[in-house]
C-alpha cells in the first residue's frame, strides 16, 4: 500500500498533536481529506529528545537534504508567538517542492462559506462563522471562537478560548492570548501580541504587546526566524 509520505517540521507539543490529527484522519490538502497519510519524518535542528517516539527525527542538514525529495506534504509545527517563523519555513519547504497540509479537528465548526487558507490548524470547538478569511499558516486552538466577517493575515495564531467579534481585521504573525477578547471592527496590525485575558477595544498598532482590561501597550513585540538549516 502506497502512503502519501508527511515532514513534520518542529519536534514538540504541536507536533504531537499533530500527529494524533493525522493518524485519526483529520488531514487535508486542498480542502480534501487526505488518504492514507504518514508521518515519515520530524525536523527539529533546535531538540533534542521529540515528543514523539514513533517518528525518526532529523537533526543534521545533509540527511535532510538526501529525504527531501521523496517527500510529498508538510506541517510546519511551530506554535506560539512564532506565526513568523511558521510562515517562513513553510514557504521554504514550498520552495523546495512540498506542498502544505492543514489539520483540522473533527470537533470544530467552520462555516462553509469562510476562506480557509492553506496549512492551517484548527483545533477541537473552534468555531469560525460565517463570511471570515482565515490565513495562510494559521493555528485557530481549542475553543477559540471568530465571529462573522473577520480576516486573518497569514501566520496569526488565536489561541485557546480567545474570542474575536465581528469584522475584525487582524494582520500577519499576530498572536492573541488565551481567553483574549477583541472587541468588534477594530484592526489588529501585523506582527501584534494580544496578551491572555486581555479586552482589546481600541486598534493595535503593529509589533504592540497589548495586556489588561482594557487592553494597554507595554512594550513592542520582536520576531526572529533561524534559517540556518536551508
Amino acid at each position: 500500500m502506497k502512503f502519501n509520505k508527511i515532514l513534520l517540521w518542529g519536534a514538540s507539543s504541536q507536533s504531537l498533536i499533530a500527529e494524533k490529527m493525522i493518524n485519526e484522519g483529520m488531514c487535508f490538502i486542498d480542502k480534501v481529506v487526505l488518504q492514507r497519510p504518514k508521518i515519515a519524518y520530524l525536523v527539529d535542528p533546535f531538540i533534542d529528545e521529540p515528543k514523539s517516539k514513533k517518528v525518526p527525527l532529523i537533526k543534521d542538514k545533509k540527511k535532510f537534504k538526501s529525504i527531501i525529495s521523496s517527500i510529498p506534504y508538510f506541517l510546519v509545527c511551530i506554535g506560539g508567538h512564532h506565526g513568523m517563523a511558521r510562515t517562513t519555513i513553510s514557504k521554504k519547504l514550498i520552495k523546495l517542492g512540498l506542498k502544505p497540509i492543514s489539520i483540522i479537528s473533527s470537533h470544530s465548526f467552520i462555516d462553509n462559506s469562510v476562506k480557509v487558507g492553506k496549512g492551517v490548524q484548527v483545533m477541537p470547538n473552534s468555531v469560525v462563522n460565517c463570511y471570515t478569511k482565515i490565513g495562510d499558516f494559521s493555528i485557530l486552538n481549542s475553543s477559540s471562537t471568530i465571529d462573522h466577517e473577520c480576516e486573518l493575515g497569514k501566520g496569526t495564531h488565536i489561541m485557546g478560548g480567545a474570542s474575536i467579534a465581528g469584522r475584525v481585521k487582524i494582520g500577519k504573525y499576530v498572536t492573541v492570548g488565551t481567553n483574549a477578547t477583541i472587541l468588534p471592527d477594530l484592526k489588529i496590525a501585523d506582527g501584534a501580541y494580544i496578551g491572555a485575558g486581555a479586552v482589546i477595544t481600541k486598534n493595535v498598532k503593529k509589533n504592540e504587546v497589548i495586556v489588561g482590561n482594557p487592553g494597554k501597550f507595554i512594550r513592542m513585540n520582536k520576531h526572529d526566524c533561524d534559517l540556518s538549516f536551508f
